[in-house]
């Protein structure tokens, strides 16, 4: 299946497809890491951080639509190249492989169904707390998570502007909520988990 599969090294900045082209592969991120960014008339707006394993162009290869988003790689990033024509005509001979894409557009759908709740009824710091734990290797004793990219690409997934987000973060920090740039120290994060409601977020689940 993978014959006529290829892998690139792509320098950082590079779009390996863009916002209303007709797919020509379906792409999986081998290592690196690739955001997914929504043009609209006034402003480019960061939609998801994806990471190795993910795959970013799934939906528009399996329905031959155009991409509804620009992937641009956030750092150089080993990218797999699978035909879009072959990938499908594999989708309808492989029972195991197509199996394995309709888990992936499941948690497509789930992530999709996340967001929009997110937006729809938790308020900016509660989607940072969230967000946060999301990150987080475990519930109990202090951990400095990483944020998967700048703060301004951070505040365009939560849905929020960049003095949104600083707000949001200066909220958390009686909650013991600290630091600057990428790495953010949490004292406590089985505190942090009861401040806010429980929200369903899935790092490097891309929705194209």
């Amino acid at each position: 299946m993978l014959a006529t599969c290829f892998v690139q090294t792509l320098s950082k900045g590079t779009a390996p497809c863009r916002q209303g082209e007709k797919p020509e592969f379906l792409q999986v991120v081998l290592s690196g890491r690739v955001g997914l960014f929504a043009d609209g008339p006034r402003e480019e707006v960061l939609i998801e951080f994806m990471g190795p394993s993910d795959s970013f162009v799934l939906p528009a290869v399996m329905l031959d639509a155009p991409h509804l988003v620009t992937a641009r790689l956030l750092d150089e990033s080993r990218i797999l190249f699978w035909p879009a024509v072959a990938f499908r005509e594999c989708v309808k001979a492989h029972g195991a492989l197509s199996y394995g894409a309709s888990l992936l557009l499941s948690r497509y759908w789930r992530t999709l169904i996340g967001q929009i709740k997110d937006l729809k009824l938790l308020s900016a710091v509660e989607r940072l707390s969230a967000f946060l734990l999301a990150l987080a290797p475990r519930d109990t004793g202090p951990v400095t998570v990483v944020l998967p990219g700048a703060r301004a690409l951070v505040a365009g997934r939560l849905g929020v502007t960049p003095q949104s987000l600083s707000r949001a973060f200066a909220a958390l920090r009686p909650l013991g909520v600290t630091g600057s740039g990428r790495e953010v120290s949490i004292v406590d994060p089985g505190r942090l988990r009861k401040f806010g409601a429980t929200s369903v977020f899935s790092i490097g689940a891309p929705l194209d």
